[in-house]
């Protein structure tokens, strides 16, 4: 079992707090944080065998690399359990790259989250994104985005990364490998469309929040809109217990529910 979307934080300082635009919008309500410690204790309660760790969308250059050391760290001293993503913020021009260099020959096998209204970037603006989308495609490394519903609640965080927003930058960049986080806002239903099936060939959805955000029928219409090899568990730990997800999950077959649960994942990072 691999859950593919939880959140570890290392003690950020207060001045990089104040600083940091990412905390005014997301931990001002309460939403828990976890450090590396209560990440590996609840693995073990809830029989998880290895987490990928992302970074946030930061918008503070200094926080984003604690950030990126805190979870590569993890992963040197739990190489079996922790696989880290890094975080990225392409506005950051030549230091995102080195940034980003630094964190793959530190064994980072992928992207994100990237939180693009929070961080203010343009999905639609491919200058400000090839140079990062082209470092990611050579070093077979996916990009995970967080992802908006353009119906529903509000909620911490929800921003406005909608279906046609994810859709135009999936156009831009269709060699890539992209995981949109939130069953990508719904830009799944889309795939009906010939043209955005086609498009999104290398675009898979990941589960986390689903308990929030959805009825467990979610699955079974997935699974027929996309197909379970296009579908990747994530909890989006502390905000969730996985197994609230897992739960949901038992209406599938068992070749479905492996695929989602760590089959697929394995297949994106050749892990």
């Amino acid at each position: 079992m691999i859950d593919s979307h939880t959140h570890i934080l290392p003690e950020i300082s207060q001045a990089l707090h104040r600083k940091e635009r990412l905390f005014k919008v997301l931990f001002n309500n309460s939403q828990p944080t976890s450090s590396l410690s209560d990440l590996i204790a609840s693995m073990k309660i809830n029989k998880i065998e290895k987490s990928v760790v992302l970074g946030y969308g930061w918008t503070d250059f200094e926080t984003l690399r604690i950030s990126n050391t805190y979870n590569l760290s993890a992963s040197n001293d739990y190489k079996e359990n922790i696989i880290p993503f890094c975080s990225a913020n392409p506005k950051f021009g030549k230091r995102n790259l080195e940034e980003l260099e630094r964190s793959i020959k530190s064994g980072a096998k992928g992207i994100g989250e990237i939180h693009p209204d929070i961080q203010d970037l343009d999905l639609s603006d491919k200058n400000l994104w090839s140079d990062m989308m082209t470092l990611a495609r050579e070093n077979d490394m996916p990009l995970l985005m967080h992802s908006s519903e353009p119906v529903g609640h509000l909620y911490p965080g929800k921003g406005n990364t909608t279906p046609k927003k994810l859709y135009d930058f999936i156009q831009l960049f269709p060699e890539n490998t992209i995981i949109l986080a939130h069953w990508g806002g719904g830009l799944l239903f889309y795939e009906l469309m010939k043209e955005v099936k086609q498009i999104s060939k290398n675009v898979f959805y990941d589960t986390a929040t689903t308990s929030f955000l959805y009825g467990s029928r979610i699955f079974l219409v997935a699974k027929h809109l996309v197909g379970s090899e296009k579908i990747i568990f994530g909890s989006d730990y502390p905000l969730l217990n996985p197994q609230r997800i897992l739960k949901e999950m038992e209406i599938l077959s068992k070749e479905e529910m492996e695929n989602i649960s760590y089959r697929n994942i394995k297949s994106i990072l050749s892990i």
